[in-house]
């Protein structure tokens, strides 16, 4: 089978923006965090990690800050797709507030911690898969400088859940 020029010629792009083009938004302020003064200080730093679903595809990037002593945080989610199949679909008719970037990012809203196991929420999001309202709980164990678990994405229209793996690690100090 052959494809016309055009249309690898778009692929390509689409899979080079994937890698480089993010809808970027203001952030929404800092995250509170609950736990005991043992727990908050068991979980100061600088994380990074990833997140991925096996069942939808979807991976990201997960970044959070704490600051030793303190009860806020900062923590956002950067959720990406594949602009790959905006070739295929009627973007040129969609309303352009819903048009599909290659990625959005997402706040972390709230953080719990309790005798190293942490479970989060993230703000309310349009998820492209179906354009539609979402809504995450993440839930994980903190062992030394890692943090390894699991989320649940719940759409609102169909209340379709999808779920995944995540983790994180501290930066060193």
């Amino acid at each position: 089978m052959r494809f016309p020029r055009g249309a690898i010629l778009g692929l390509a792009g689409a899979c080079v923006l994937a890698g480089v083009s993010c809808h970027v938004r203001p952030r929404t302020g800092p995250v509170p965090v609950e736990g005991t003064r043992g727990d908050l200080s068991a979980l100061a730093g600088t994380w990074t990690g990833q997140y991925w679903s096996e069942i939808s595809g979807r991976r990201g990037t997960v970044r959070f800050r704490l600051r030793s002593g303190a009860d806020t945080a900062h923590g956002e989610v950067e959720m990406t797709f594949s602009p790959a199949l905006r070739v295929y679909g009627d973007d040129e008719t969609a309303d352009p507030a819903l048009r599909r970037e290659p990625c959005t990012t997402i706040d972390i809203a709230v953080v719990r911690i309790r005798q190293r196991k942490i479970r989060g929420i993230l703000a309310p999001y349009w998820d492209p898969d179906c354009d539609c309202r979402a809504r995450t709980i993440f839930e994980g164990e903190l062992v030394d400088d890692h943090i390894a678990g699991i989320f649940t994405s719940r759409r609102d229209v169909d209340s379709v859940v999808v779920s995944g793996s995540w983790f994180a690690d501290r930066s060193p100090k």
